[in-house]
């Protein structure tokens, strides 16, 4: 029988201050949570503590010890986002208290979606204040996710009940499901070190995807690349290590100085440190009032940073309501879409509501026509809708990588969901883009492409970069050459065309190009002006410049210098008199070859430089020879 392998599974504690969380960790673990001489000495937890322990099934968890002090709610929050259940810890002799409540609402803004309640010390008090206790906690979580669920009651210090905490904590396992689609590494850090000959160490709880060793990442924001030297498990050293696990890495190429908690570990280029983010925001119905332009504390896993707040349709949200918002962050800090926000008035410092990025990275204009249904559709969470939502306000095709970033999801489920998506245009297999947009952008260039070829029939199409500058000025290359393929116009070269065949020349203009050849080759080795080639051919404007254009493209004549031009058949003669005489009498100089040519000493030189660039002859000293 194979062994049966477990998921790492992460309990978080919550609850006011001196409840006994830390005492309940310890008895549990072994383990003291408390790591600073400043919470030994006060018998309080100040910053995240950590502890970890082996079920009797075999089962593998940790826990995140957080502080219940009102002054420390900001470390309680960097710990929340590494939980996949936690256990709401209440004193029996003291029953639910205002630390309670904030932490209960903070978990919920959260998202946080399983749990069970911990009633601690309950050697202290008699059955009938135990029962009361049970009552003011179904009380308080009523509406919650903690409704319905156990409640256990236990004393740490005495072991009363400890065996059915462990059990009640066997079962919440089973319920936690991790997704596993998501390969993107991503680390929030809580805590930094250094250590003596190995230097910098972030600790935190690995959101998503697998860290090895050697792996190359990026330290967001600060948008710096690191490399994996060392990564532990509960102080055990491993290899690798994934999602939903407490890690410590070792990271090569970063002073400590230059990390903070708050910053994140990623897969290079999957995370981005942003200023402004959309959220679904929801006030707390115990809060004030939030006008616009609010300053507040906004957090985020394990980052924290002061913004504004913008409402898109209306200038003041209420107690209880929600709204969608733009957080305009003073720094920028590592979010994406999916990701949850807890918001904090900016003095007192209290929590006031939190919600859901929707986007991030992108201003929206107040009262923009369509934006609140939009964000309304992004606010139901359907993946499909959300990646339609990503590429259609996209003003150009997008790579599938961009979109999945975009989204918050891989690019692995963003291919899987090509299939079901209605609208969007799948572009060389790479670029995605709105079927609309792309329509009506095909539509355009058809029609500056159609209206060139008919004032310039002469010419094979029309140039590619002119076409560019006029329907996608601020796409690359390579994406707007994948989209004319994909709408079907043909590439020929520089050109662009509606047809794989030219426009047919009329006779009229077969009639002008011969008549400017003509001319041309009547100037013989000295070439001939475009001045005076207009002039005697009364050939002006447009027609003569494309015509010249088709000349030159056809090989039937060739540059001198700027606006003097000559023949290909008077080119090849002079070519064919300069090789006779070099193959006879050895090198010869510019004015031997004047002779030669028997034209002045400055038609000389310009023919002469023609054959070098043609690779005809080369100049070695005062003379030129054949290069073959």
């Amino acid at each position: 029988m194979a062994e049966k392998t477990f998921q790492s599974v992460i309990v978080g504690t919550a609850g006011h201050i001196d409840h006994g969380k830390t005492t309940l960790v310890k008895a549990l673990t072994g383990q003291d949570a408390d790591r600073l001489p400043e919470e030994k000495s006060r018998g309080i937890t100040i910053d995240l503590g950590f502890a970890h322990m082996t079920l009797p099934s075999g089962q593998p968890m940790a826990f995140i010890d957080v502080p219940g002090h009102e002054r420390f709610i900001r470390n309680m929050v960097a710990g929340v986002h590494g939980m996949d259940a936690v256990m709401l810890v209440v004193a029996a002799d003291e029953g639910i208290m205002p630390q309670t409540e904030e932490h209960l609402a903070i978990l919920r803004l959260l998202g946080v979606q399983r749990g069970f309640t911990v009633i601690t010390k309950s050697d202290l008090v008699d059955e009938e204040m135990l029962q009361l206790v049970r009552t003011l906690v179904a009380e308080a979580v009523a509406g919650t996710f903690l409704e319905g669920a156990p409640v256990v009651a236990c004393d740490a210090l005495s072991g009363r009940n400890m065996g059915e905490l462990i059990a009640e904590l066997e079962r919440l396992t089973h319920s936690v499901k991790r997704p596993t689609g998501h390969q993107l590494v991503r680390l929030p850090v809580d805590r930094v070190f250094s250590v003596k000959g190995f230097g910098t160490v972030v600790t935190g709880t690995l959101g998503s995807g697998r860290i090895r060793l050697d792996d190359t990442l990026e330290l967001v924001p600060a948008g710096v690349k690191v490399r994996v030297r060392g990564l532990q498990v509960h102080s055990r050293s491993v290899e690798e290590a994934g999602a939903g696990q407490r890690v410590a890495v070792n990271l090569a190429g970063v002073d400590r100085a230059d990390v903070d908690r708050g910053m994140a570990v990623a897969t290079p280029g999957s995370l981005h440190g942003v200023d402004v983010a959309v959220v679904d925001f929801e006030l707390l119905p115990g809060s004030t009032a939030v006008a616009e332009r609010t300053r507040v504390h906004v957090h985020a896993g394990t980052a924290e940073a002061l913004a504004r707040v913008h409402y898109y349709d209306r200038s003041q949200l209420e107690p209880g309501q929600r709204a969608f918002a733009e957080l305009r962050f003073e720094t920028p800090i590592p979010l994406t879409r999916r990701d949850r926000v807890l918001v904090r008035s900016y003095s007192p410092v209290v929590t006031i509501g939190g919600g859901v990025a929707l986007e991030v990275g992108v201003h929206h204009r107040r009262r923009e026509s369509g934006l609140l249904a939009r964000l309304a559709r992004l606010a139901d969470g359907d993946d499909l809708g959300v990646i339609s939502e990503v590429v259609a306000v996209a003003d150009q095709p997008m790579e599938v990588s961009a979109v999945a970033r975009a989204a918050n999801l891989s690019e692995e489920e963003v291919r899987l969901s090509l299939p079901q998506l209605d609208g969007v245009v799948v572009i060389d297999d790479r670029y995605l883009w709105d079927l609309n947009k792309l329509e009506k952008w095909a539509a355009e260039a058809y029609r500056q492409v159609e209206g060139y070829i008919k004032a310039h029939p002469i010419k094979p199409g029309m140039p590619r970069d002119d076409l560019r500058a006029k329907v996608a000025p601020k796409w690359s290359l390579r994406v707007f050459q994948a989209v004319l393929v994909h709408a079907q116009f043909v590439l020929d070269r520089e050109w662009v065309r509606l047809t794989p065949e030219s426009v047919a020349l009329s006779e009229a203009h077969r009639q002008l190009i011969d008549r400017i050849e003509d001319a041309i080759a009547r100037g013989g080795l000295k070439g001939l002006e475009y001045g005076d080639i207009q002039q005697e051919t009364r050939v002006q404007g447009h027609d003569f410049e494309d015509i010249v254009e088709h000349l030159f493209l056809q090989g039937r004549i060739l540059r001198l210098e700027d606006g003097l031009v000559i023949a290909r058949a008077v080119f090849e003669t002079g070519r064919q008199m300069i090789a006779e005489a070099i193959r006879s009498r050895g090198p010869l100089s510019t004015a031997e070859l004047k002779e030669v040519l028997g034209i002045s000493r400055r038609h000389a030189v310009l023919f002469l430089e023609l054959l070098d660039r043609e690779r005809i002859t080369r100049r070695v000293g005062d003379s030129r020879e054949l290069v073959s």
